[in-house]
């Protein structure tokens, strides 16, 4: 039985397709902070606003989803600092990046995504039987108080384009 094509599911983008646009994304945004640095804050946003959209689809749409988001954007910032900092000199960190850019920054960026997706498990291990207090507080407060506004943030634009947008509770 197939799906018809206007209710189907939006066909998947092939790998290559996907990495070649996010190598072009993140050129187009790297000469817009040479070219024109005052706008580069704003298409950042824009950039992770789309990121994040994606990582809440993908993981629930949740507190799951923003903790995971938060893990590895944090781990990624981190990681790069890490080797900045061990660079020898700019120069040095520069030719570096560039050689090892498609093996070991791929590597840490995959082990990254294996933490951020083991989160929970972090802050349950934190202090003992305080890990699982905070692990509840954090669930409390993001369902009373940060999920709408946070879906009014990620998808209000979508909403005012489609005419009202689809409820998301």
């Amino acid at each position: 039985m197939s799906q018809p094509p206007s209710g189907g599911k939006k066909k998947k983008e092939s790998f290559f397709r996907r990495v070649s646009r996010q190598a072009r994304d993140t050129v187009d945004l790297a000469a817009l902070l040479v070219n024109e640095p005052r706008s580069f804050p704003a298409a950042l946003m824009v950039r992770l606003k789309r990121a994040f959209r994606a990582v809440w689809s993908a993981r629930g749409g949740g507190l799951y989803a923003c903790g995971f988001f938060v893990a590895f954007i944090w781990l990624e910032i981190t990681t790069f600092f890490g080797e900045v900092l061990g660079a020898d000199s700019v120069g040095g960190f520069v030719t570096e990046q560039l050689v090892e850019i498609f093996v070991r920054f791929t590597v840490e960026s995959f082990k990254n995504t294996v933490i951020a997706l083991l989160w929970p498990v972090y802050v349950i291990q934190w202090g003992e039987g305080w890990g699982i207090a905070l692990l509840a507080g954090m669930y409390l407060v993001f369902a009373k108080l940060l999920k709408k506004p946070l879906e009014r943030w990620l998808f209000g634009d979508e909403a005012a384009s489609d005419g009202g947008g689809t409820d998301r509770a």
